[in-house]
């Protein structure tokens, strides 16, 4: 049997972390799955998805350290006996901090252990290394070397190539499966009610959701509701304290079986790497507003009507004030059978273990 680590930042709310369970939760019978996590996820979010792993047989290791750097620093401390413990054929590694703190592990793991480990690693954005990009440049030659890069879309392909050389990566897509709908319980009656739910971070564009929002203020058919946390938590709550057109909520397990209650989705992210909300939206039959960048234009039909260009506030509130003149159904049923088509989890799964079958 085939033993692979996913490696994640935190059993918190993430796209990478969310594809790195669904690959994990594979059901062949070959390939046996273990979750680990660099720094510990602390939140009622990550006990709920904890037991979620639990249901489906899915081991996993918390890590001992909180705080972020430290955690990264410190992983080869604790995960190198689960190492040794588990003997995997392959860790397939998710994100940056994952990407630095396995770095680590490898260089400390060869000159002590003379542990020489496979590696997957799936680039998930368009952009890296944002705040550390001199540690990147030493990371990425390393990740290079070895040949085992993973793009999840032809955006994020063509931007590592352009931004660090090499090889183009293999590019597998994200896949996902239709959830089963429940009805949201806060939705505000005779409202077109909107969603944000994301890392309250500047890639996700909270500046451009602030300024959307508070321009709206006086539109009585439209109620926003913002579902997430990180730094700029405390911004969004004060720009938003005194606007009766918005609820903030703090991060909620199981987000994707509630999309389909919400009218749209809104998502002006300045890049991504290929983002799962627009897919998951879609196949619950609910239509994404986005800002026309790499990695979330590749979620949707080739010029897709409710997008903007360049994250324009002033585009985004004339796309908003005549929302209702657009066909709805005709929308819903685009997106719907062009995510169906083209983000399949059972393709998503059969493509990276075809990967770590050439790795072994």
């Amino acid at each position: 049997m085939t033993k692979i680590i996913q490696v994640i930042s935190s059993f918190e709310m993430g796209g990478a972390e969310k594809v790195a369970i669904s690959i994990a939760k594979s059901n062949s019978p070959c390939y046996k799955y273990f979750l680990v996590e660099i720094t510990k996820g602390d939140s009622n979010y990550t006990i709920e998805l904890k037991e979620e792993l639990k249901k489906n047989g899915v081991i996993y290791f918390s890590s001992p350290f909180k705080n972020k750097k430290i955690s990264i620093c410190l992983f080869w401390t604790w995960f190198i006996w689960k190492y040794i413990a588990i003997r995997p054929d392959i860790i397939h590694v998710h994100t940056e901090i994952p990407d630095l703190a396995l770095y680590i592990f490898r260089k400390i793991s060869w000159i002590c252990f003379w542990i020489h480990p496979k590696y997957i690693r799936t680039i998930h954005n368009t952009k890296l290394w944002d705040k550390w990009n001199w540690i990147g440049k030493l990371i990425e030659r390393y990740y290079k070397k070895y040949k085992c890069n993973i793009a999840i879309s032809s955006s994020t392909q063509t931007s590592y190539v352009r931004t660090y050389g090499g090889e183009k990566p293999q590019i597998i897509y994200n896949g996902l499966k239709k959830e089963f709908q429940k009805k949201f319980p806060s939705l505000q009656p005779n409202k077109i009610n909107i969603l944000f739910a994301g890392r309250l971070e500047p890639q996700k564009g909270i500046d451009e959701l602030i300024a959307v929002i508070t321009a709206l203020k006086n539109n009585r058919n439209l109620f926003f509701h913002i579902i997430g946390d990180g730094s700029m938590k405390d911004k969004l709550y004060s720009a938003t304290s005194k606007l009766n057109n918005v609820n903030l909520y703090p991060k909620i397990y199981g987000l994707s079986t509630y999309l389909g209650s919400f009218d749209f989705i809104f998502m002006p992210s300045n890049y991504e790497g290929l983002a799962l909300i627009p897919i998951e939206a879609s196949l619950a039959h609910t239509p994404t507003i986005i800002n026309s960048c790499p990695g979330l234009k590749d979620t949707l039909p080739e010029n897709w009507e409710l997008s903007v260009k360049n994250n324009c506030i002033e585009d985004f509130i004339k796309l908003f004030s005549n929302i209702q003149e657009y066909n709805y159904s005709y929308l819903c049923d685009k997106a719907y059978r062009f995510a169906l088509e083209n983000f399949s989890i059972e393709k998503m799964q059969q493509e990276y273990e075809k990967i770590y079958e050439q790795k072994k």
